[in-house]
């Protein structure tokens, strides 16, 4: 039995909006005008698009500019050779547009805390070597801007070698970068800035940072915060995999309060077993506790508990407080370096002739 119903068509082809009427014949159609016909068209390939000015729009499979439009209420015999209509889709449409949101919301929720807490576990499991081939592709030399003078070398060995007796499994460097920071780099890698040994008065301030960031790297911290960011970069924006933007972002990362708490707690052990005071190390985060204000802080106010949950490392003043804690009465401690080896370091970087200096540096 054939049949027909009005409606509106688009061919695909052209921009002209034609008046047709459907002719239905058993799982196929025919649009038909007034000196011609199209088709036919089966049933079973039409798609429901979605409602455009009053007409329930349908697309063909295979055409992406063909539209078929039916107007007003769709006749029961037609209704029922049609596809159904879905406004979002499946799932979206099997439970609602308010239940799904919510659905997906926590969904979102889920992968970025996945994200955040899979590095704890995931990090112990890739290898050291494939981390250090990572290290090495993306520090590289940075950019020409460590230093090298013989007798600051020595120095330096001799500090990271008192500090961790697999010192040789470590890459530690001074940076020619005015910049009161250290890091830790994926491949055991730690680089303190020159901006930090200029601030420091002792070799034993700068040992306590350096002791910090060598614990980041026997923690696996390294690498959990660059398979977080890694993650995170792909859940919320995709990562480009630019060398140069990556080492950059890392620079910048911030470990967890956890992570800097565990870290903190390898330096107290480590120079306690070297027998260096954890009273420089204090001293220097004094100092620091002064420039950031932590010292001016009520101990027990809104505001210092405000800023311990914002920052992602204990406040200095807290740090302060806990290394000088951790001094033993009556123990004797060495000094980590002698005078000319602590001058030999500070100054490596000034009798290094052919170090580059500054920042903003393309590493690729």
């Amino acid at each position: 039995m054939t049949q027909f119903f009005s409606a509106w068509h688009f061919d695909g082809k052209t921009a002209v909006r034609r008046k047709v009427d459907v002719e239905v014949v058993g799982a196929s159609f025919l649009l038909v005008e007034t000196e011609r016909r199209h088709g036919p068209f089966g049933f079973a390939e039409l798609r429901y698009v979605g409602e455009q000015g009053g007409a329930d729009v349908y697309r063909l499979d295979g055409d992406d500019g063909w539209r078929l439009g039916l107007n007003g209420p769709v006749p029961d015999e037609l209704v029922q050779k049609l596809p159904a209509k879905r406004k979002y889709g499946g799932f979206i449409d099997r439970i609602g547009l308010g239940p799904a949101s919510i659905a997906l919301a926590l969904a979102s929720v889920a992968a970025v805390a996945v994200v955040v807490m899979s590095p704890q576990w995931l990090a112990p499991l890739v290898p050291v070597g494939v981390e250090k081939k990572l290290g090495d592709a993306l520090v590289g030399d940075f950019g020409g801007r460590f230093c090298d003078a013989p007798k600051g070398r020595a120095a330096l060995a001799k500090l990271t070698k008192s500090l961790d007796p697999k010192a040789d499994e470590l890459q530690v460097e001074v940076a020619n970068i005015d910049m009161l920071n250290a890091v830790a780099l994926p491949g055991g890698k730690v680089v303190l800035f020159q901006g930090l040994l200029d601030q420091a008065k002792s070799a034993d301030e700068v040992a306590g940072v350096l002791a910090h960031e060598i614990g980041h790297v026997r923690e696996r911290h390294v690498m959990q915060g660059l398979l977080r960011q890694m993650g995170l970069a792909v859940v919320l924006g995709g990562f480009d995999g630019n060398g140069g933007a990556t080492l950059n972002n890392l620079l910048s990362t911030t470990y967890t309060r956890e992570s800097e708490k565990e870290a903190d707690d390898h330096s107290i052990k480590a120079m306690a077993k070297a027998s260096i005071s954890p009273q420089g190390t204090s001293d220097f985060f004094e100092r620091l506790a002064r420039m950031d204000g932590s010292d001016r802080m009520d101990k027990n106010g809104q505001g210092r508990a405000l800023a311990n949950y914002t920052s992602s490392h204990p406040l200095s003043d807290d740090r302060k407080n806990l290394f000088r804690k951790s001094r033993v009465k009556g123990k004797t401690y060495q000094p980590s370096l002698t005078y000319d080896e602590w001058t030999e370091l500070k100054t490596m970087c000034a009798q290094d002739r052919d170090v580059k200096s500054g920042w903003g540096f393309d590493i690729g």
